[in-house]
């Protein structure tokens, strides 16, 4: 037996779904290039990825139970100056969520997330010579209860601590590794740094020659010379076999 029952009235988004910062908000257009069969091109509206990079952090709301990104790009922020805090996260949006988060909580609106480099610029430091201050022209900022917002800012808001995605193994990390070099603020890290920290062999050389602490027992094989290793290393628990040439090495890897 048919129900014969009204169907129900679609469901009126709310304000804050209406508001919602979609990737029409960072790439104007980005659909005019749709594909025939409906699939998007990968790099024809999004050539640095901060489509993607807005969508996973979408995501990672959704998740977490949180309302989506509002967008008030259309109505520029003013009046920032430099007592005004900025915590600046550049890159991933998803591994420093709970921070940005947190620091929403903590301290509404100084928290601000730059998905791209085109959201942000580097100019000559007036106060540390040979130094870069980071300008943020764009970014999505937190704020209390896990509310987020795509915002623009004129002038740009000038970065007080600047951290992010510096892992060379990172999509993100060869543009945040330019952006957070050399600046005149305090920063959470650095390209070579984080390069130094995910080398097993070099970490373990520091560990075991500068802050004279155990390590596991290594046998490391390196091709060629390495600058950043001395030439006869002399560390408790590490030994290290140099091989000018991968051909013909069978019997020296064997024999150590």
């Amino acid at each position: 037996q048919l129900s014969m029952a009204q169907p129900s009235p679609e469901r009126v988004p709310s304000p804050a779904e209406q508001e919602w910062a979609g990737p029409e908000a960072l790439c104007p257009g980005w659909l005019e290039d749709e594909a025939p069969d409906g699939d998007v091109p990968g790099d024809s509206g999004d050539p640095d990825g901060a489509t993607q990079a807005f969508e996973r952090l979408q995501s990672a709301l959704c998740q977490e139970g949180l309302p989506p990104t509002l967008d008030c790009s259309a109505e520029p922020r003013t009046g920032f100056g430099p007592l005004d805090v900025t915590v600046c996260i550049l890159g991933s949006p998803t591994a420093f969520l709970p921070v940005l988060l947190e620091g929403g909580t903590r301290c509404p609106g100084a928290m601000v997330l730059c998905l791209s480099p085109t959201w942000a610029s580097r100019v000559p430091s007036e106060s540390c010579p040979g130094a870069w201050s980071l300008l943020l022209s764009q970014g999505v900022s937190f704020k209390v209860g896990g509310h987020s917002a795509l915002e623009t800012f004129v002038p740009p808001r000038r970065a007080n601590y600047v951290t992010g995605t510096l892992a060379p193994g990172e999509p993100e990390g060869g543009w945040v590794g330019e952006l957070a070099r050399d600046l005149d603020c305090p920063t959470g890290g650095s390209a070579p740094l984080a390069h130094r920290l995910e080398d097993p062999l070099l970490t373990r050389c520091v560990l075991a020659a500068r802050a004279n602490l155990p390590v596991p027992p290594t046998l490391a094989f390196v091709l060629g010379a390495r600058g950043d290793l001395p030439a006869e290393l002399e560390v408790p628990g590490v030994r290290l076999v140099r091989l000018q040439d991968p051909q013909g090495q069978d019997s020296l890897v064997q024999e150590e």
